[in-house]
Order: structure tokens, then sequence, then C-alpha cells
């Protein structure tokens, strides 16, 4: 009689998302509800720098397998890397990741599975847009979304696994919600700008994004900042100030010493834009209690090392399907009919005024960073009772 095996088989699995980097992050999900699985998987991830580089320092059991479009025979090498695998989950869903889908299941008979994606929709709703203008405003409907991304792309994984796996396996992860997660506690190099970070209250702030069209003007940060400034003074927390910490690349360097500069900020500061790594950045974040940022891939590291976000949405609107998600996070946007200007908001703004931020009311977004962060000063400013 044949008595099965109390040790359950390996789940072999591939998962193709290179771009954008908030998409691997929110993709990051997968791994997370991977986790609740009882079954040991293998799991390869494909994707491409500096994305990919977020994937390998979180999770260093992940087999990463790096994509270089630039070289003639790059899916030759990928085909070659994951042809082993039981299952493979596009999430990138381009014309290459199609064409490298159909490749393994012609030659070596591996099922592929893929994500629902709402191009089409976000297309329509461009279109709108352009019909609308501003004569009558944002629809409702436009400032929330019916699904996220990160719900998107795990659910594509759970079809996968349903192919696969036995059902009582599945009942496992049947009702979980998978959230997009980067760890960080295994990473125990000593930085010198970590140890800055581990005294006082701070706030995380990115003034930049992928496209100059999706970056809030900067008065815009400052107007917010300064008014967060009053409310702090007004409430006195004991001498504790509040520090502000600046992340992003080299361009957003530049518009961080532009804002203290004008901002004269009296507490602690410290401007680390352009001197990050992509990882870093998710560490000098995980050292901070909130982020302010536009739409962009910083909001959504720093919910994934579980710092809530107030985030800026211009060009872009929340039904793509990209606002933050923690309960404590907040999206700021204007109901103004123009939006969403293009898919990605990569289009420049047809009227060249940048309206749908100057809408954005500078005394909502303080007192959202106030009421946040007024725990922690409390916290930190009330005197510590002897052992």
């Amino acid at each position: 009689m044949f008595t099965p095996s109390s040790t359950p088989p390996v789940v072999k699995l591939a998962i193709i998302r290179s771009t954008s980097i908030g998409d691997v992050v929110l993709a990051s999900a997968c791994i997370d509800l991977l986790n609740k699985l009882s079954a040991p998987v293998e799991l390869y991830w494909v994707g491409r720098s500096p994305a990919l580089q977020l994937i390998e320092k979180a999770f260093p059991e992940v087999k990463t397998v790096a994509v270089d479009s630039n070289l003639p025979n790059y899916a030759d090498e990928v085909i070659e890397a994951i042809k082993s695998v039981h299952i493979v989950v596009d999430l990138q869903m381009s014309i290459r990741s199609r064409a490298i889908c159909r490749t393994l299941q012609k030659s070596y008979g591996i099922r592929t599975f893929n994500r629902r994606k709402n191009s089409l929709k976000r297309g329509q709703m461009v279109v709108a847009a352009r019909l609308r203008g501003r004569r009558s405003a944002l629809p409702e409907e436009y400032q929330q979304s019916e699904m996220l991304q990160h719900d998107m792309m795990s659910n594509a994984l759970r079809q996968a696994l349903s192919s696969y796996l036995p059902v009582e396996t599945l009942d496992e992860i049947k009702s979980y919600k998978p959230q997009p997660v980067l760890p960080t506690d295994h990473d125990q190099t000593s930085r010198s700008w970590q140890k800055e970070l581990k005294f006082g209250v701070w706030l995380a702030i990115a003034p930049g994004a992928s496209f100059e069209s999706k970056r809030a003007p900067e008065s815009l940060f400052l107007d917010t900042l300064n008014k967060l400034s009053k409310l702090l003074k007004e409430a006195s927390y004991n001498g504790t100030e509040l520090s502000l910490l600046f992340v992003g690349n080299e361009d957003d360097r530049v518009t961080a010493l532009s804002i203290l500069d004008k901002l004269g900020w009296k507490g602690p500061t410290l401007n680390l834009a352009g001197k990050l790594s992509l990882w870093e950045s998710a560490l000098a974040i995980k050292e901070t209690k909130l982020v302010m940022s536009n739409d962009s891939s910083l909001c959504h590291i720093g919910e994934a090392v579980g710092v809530p976000s107030a985030v800026l949405f211009g060009p872009t609107v929340e039904s793509f399907g990209f606002p933050p998600w923690r309960p404590e996070s907040r999206a700021f946007s204007a109901p103004l009919g123009c939006r969403p200007c293009s898919k990605h908001g990569k289009s420049d703004c047809r009227y060249g005024d940048k309206l749908c931020f100057s809408l954005l009311r500078s005394n909502d977004i303080a007192e959202y960073l106030f009421k946040t962060l007024a725990p922690s000063l409390k916290e930190a400013s009330s005197p510590q009772e002897d052992g």
C-alpha cells in the first residue's frame, strides 16, 4: 500500500517583474503569500536593477535572475535559468515577457500565468479626462481604487498555485491578505547615518518622482513644512524637535537643499538624497515615523518597511491602483476634471500650470503629518522612569 510522504514536495516557481521600482515593491506581496505556505518554495525572481536589488537584499533566499535587454540573447539566458520550474507567473506582461513564457510553455511544458492588467481602463480614463477637461469635477470613483495593484498580482499567483497545489494546502492561503513587505532586520551592517537616525523622531521627505510631471512643486513642500513647524511650536513637546530626512536621487538632493535653505528648520536635518542605494534608502526610511512623498516608489518602499505615507497625487489618480494601502496612510489629491493626464503620469501638464498640485491644501497635509507624528513626539518628550 502506498503511503504518501509526510514532507510536501518543493514548489519551484518563477515570478517575472522587472519594472517599475514601485511595482516590484508592491509585487513583494507575492513573497508574503508564499511564506504562508507549509510547502517549501524555491522562488526565482526575474527582474532588472535597481529594483532587483531590493528583492536580493530583502529576500536572500530568493534566486534572482537579472534581465539585461541590451544583450541580444538575454531571453535565452532567462529561459535557461528558470527552465526547471513548475510554474511561471508573469507580472510584467510585456511583449518580451510574453515571448519568454511562450517558449517555456512550448519547449518545456511549463505552465504560465499572468495578472490582469488595467491598461485599457487607464487609457479610457485618460481619454475621458481629455474630453472633460476642467469643465467639470473629477468623478469621485477616480479618487479611490476598486482593487489595489498588489492584490491583482497576488491574485495571479494564487490562481497559479491553485493549478498545482492540493486543496488542503491552498486552504492555508485562501483567506490570507498578503501585503507588500521588505524585511530589513537581517541586515546587520553598521552605517554612520543609521546611528544618527536612531535618535529623535524623523519625518522622511521624498520630493522626487520618476517623471517631472509627477513631482509636486517645491512650494507645496515648503508651505506644508512651514505650517507643520507652526503646529509643532504651538504643541511644545518639552524641547523635543522633529527631525527631517530627505531621500531620493541626485536631482532630489538639489531640491532638498533648496527646500532646507528656504525653510530654516529648527530641528535636526539630514539630506541623504543622492547618497544612498535603493536598499539603503529603505533602511533609512525604516528608522522614520512617516514618509511624505509624491506618487513614487519611495512611498511604496516606506509602507513595505512598515512606515505610513502621506502621498501627493497630481497627474495620476488613485483608481490606477497605487494609493497607499496602510490604514494610517493617506492620499492627497484634487478633484480636478483633467486628471489623469496619462496612463503613467509621464505627459507634461497640457495647461502648463500643474493645478492638480496647486489645489492641494497644505493645511490639510500639515495637520495630517502633525496628528500622525504627535504620539511619537509626545512619547519622546515624556521623562523616562528609572527602572
